[in-house]
């Protein structure tokens, strides 16, 4: 682990050991007696903050009568903890058990968003979520499975209305706004959506103009997560892989990216006006 820290890996083993004792009924002081290990030590465990042992993960999720296959998945993860960063490849289907993503956002208290070309799931409607999962496709989906991915898609956003939400800043590139994605009738209502989100106290959502030039987000959208006592994530994602970096170097470059992306975007309330404005031309162009 770079620095003696634990990586991604690790905390992820580490939460979804707190996560299967919870649902085995256990608490730390019973699983300690019951496999000789003290109460420090598997409190220690399930945050991270002490090494993660095979014997001890093994002995754990006999005790939690974890299926065989889904204790080869946490095993096989335990075995690469010591390898900084995640990929994950997509299969037609996110895996149940490790919607990682969806997992971070839960326990981050800020989320920093660049997204250059649509608007991010963390805010979308339910329609322009269902036309972007039915146009970015590989195949026909039958509509239960759109609409399951659609559930899941919205369900991120329950973080937001939490009585302590995470902060949300959104970096949008213009054209973000522009395209009409599921139609202009569609966009519009996002839009207007997205103001909003911009009235909530914890959200802050800015546009970055197209007369704004060359700047670091023009390689591609970036999400970076802070924690409150965990070091910060980098995730990046493209048609076939989910990434999560953790380096130093690798989540420094993000935050300078990230700032000089900011000194180009318009003011919070600047980026309003124009998300309305845009929003008005739509619905002027409706049929």
């Amino acid at each position: 682990m770079p620095g003696g820290r634990p990586t991604i890996r690790s905390r992820q083993v580490a939460g979804e050991l707190r996560r299967l004792r919870k649902k085995a009924g256990l608490t730390t002081g019973e699983v300690g007696s019951r496999l000789g290990l003290s109460q420090a030590k598997v409190s220690r465990v399930e945050t991270g903050t002490s090494g993660l042992q095979i014997d001890d993960v093994t002995a754990m999720l006999g005790l939690y009568h974890v299926p065989a296959k889904r204790r080869d998945e946490i095993l096989a993860l335990l075995r690469q903890a010591a390898e900084p960063g995640w990929v994950q490849v997509h299969g037609r289907t996110l895996p149940e058990q490790w919607q990682a993503l969806i997992e971070w956002e839960d326990k981050a208290t800020s989320l920093l968003h660049y997204q250059p070309a649509m608007i991010p799931g963390i805010v979308q409607t339910a329609d322009y979520a269902r036309a972007i999962i039915k146009g970015t496709a590989d195949r026909d989906l039958p509509e239960s499975e759109v609409d399951t991915k659609v559930r899941a898609r919205l369900g991120r956003q329950g973080i937001l209305s939490r009585p302590l939400p995470p902060t949300l800043h959104l970096l949008l590139y213009e054209p973000a706004l522009q395209a009409a994605i599921g139609g202009t009738g569609v966009l519009a209502t996002q839009l207007r959506h997205l103001l909003e989100m911009a009235r909530r106290p914890s959200v802050t959502i800015q546009v970055v103009p197209l007369v704004a030039g060359a700047h670091p987000g023009l390689e591609g959208p970036f999400v970076l997560l802070d924690f409150p006592s965990d070091p910060p994530l980098v995730h990046l994602e493209n048609r076939v892989l989910s990434i999560f970096l953790e380096e130093e170097p690798h989540i420094g470059s993000y935050k300078l990216a990230w700032q000089r992306i900011l000194t180009k975007a318009l003011s919070p309330e600047r980026s309003a006006k124009l998300i309305a404005d845009v929003a008005r031309k739509l619905d002027g162009s409706k049929p």
